[in-house]
């Protein structure tokens, strides 16, 4: 998985960005990590946006990656508890899709 490590500060994105978020001077750099992770925060949606209303009810997850301090959000395919170890599926719709290790 790629990830965005800013070269000034500990900053950490999963979406390119032009300059960081967080100190505003820093540049940053792509990075490969793992895709591997643990269960940072988590929701269950049970009444979803009209787009997303066939997949209902469903789990998004925050997902701390492991070598690294950024976070993605991702939708899970399993139940999940909080620091529950999580791993890449694949893509859906645009959105990853994560499952319990």
């Amino acid at each position: 998985m790629k990830v965005y490590q800013c070269d000034n500060c500990e900053y950490a994105s999963v979406s390119k960005k032009y300059r960081c978020a967080s100190c505003h001077t820093g540049q940053l750099q792509e990075q490969t990590v793992s895709s591997k992770g643990n269960v940072y925060s988590y929701t269950d949606i049970h009444i979803a946006p009209a787009e997303f209303a066939h997949l209902a009810p469903y789990t998004i997850a925050l997902v701390q990656l492991n070598e690294t301090r950024a976070k993605v959000a991702v939708r899970m395919n399993t139940e999940v508890s909080i620091g529950d170890a999580v791993d890449f599926d694949r893509m859906e719709g645009g959105a990853y899709i994560y499952s319990k290790c």
